[in-house]
């Protein structure tokens, strides 16, 4: 993985984990709060050596916006974020229905966005799927993995890109975040 990929997947990692009462408050409600996100991570971005012209909603040199930009070491990135709720139940989370499937392919479409327009500079796909209980995580991950394995299929990534990458941000002792930066060359 890149650096800059690296960087960036420590950054989002660290908000996650820094701000737990925000997080849990999302997670137990099964609220998106990618606007929120995106403004955390710009943050983080500028506050950090080696990221430049940190850009909110900057346009593609054809149509469209990313939700942020930055130069890294002189290479430009365009990302592209999602927070897709889910459908899993664990205790303190609130029994609602989401459409899972439907945030799934949301993920899907901005990574063929990224390569359809990044280009000549260089994309990066940042999301999470939340809430992940404690327990699926830990011991049945085939539910998750039905879903990373479509969203690599889709986005035509290698195969196991996500399901081996894949970060758990634990929020409560009974849930947490999936977290994931992917690289789009």
């Amino acid at each position: 993985m890149n650096t800059a990929a690296v960087e960036v997947r420590q950054l989002f990692n660290n908000i996650l984990s820094s701000r737990k009462d925000v997080v849990q408050l999302a997670g137990q409600q099964r609220a998106k709060f990618e606007g929120w996100l995106k403004f955390e991570l710009a943050a983080a971005l500028i506050s950090k050596t080696g990221f430049e012209k940190i850009i909110l909603e900057d346009g593609y040199s054809t149509k469209g916006r990313s939700d942020i930009s930055f130069v890294y070491s002189g290479t430009k990135w365009y990302v592209e974020m999602k927070t897709a709720n889910t459908n899993w139940r664990a205790k303190d989370l609130e029994k609602l229905t989401r459409p899972i499937t439907r945030n799934m392919d949301g993920i899907v479409e901005d990574i063929l966005v990224l390569r359809e327009k990044c280009a000549p500079a260089h994309g990066m796909a940042v999301f999470c799927i939340f809430p992940v209980p404690d327990f699926l995580w830990r011991n049945t991950r085939d539910k998750l993995n039905y879903h990373l394995h479509r969203i690599e299929a889709g986005g035509k990534l290698p195969e196991n890109a996500l399901i081996d990458n894949a970060e758990f941000v634990e929020t409560t002792t009974d849930f947490g975040f999936c977290t994931f930066v992917v690289e789009i060359l």
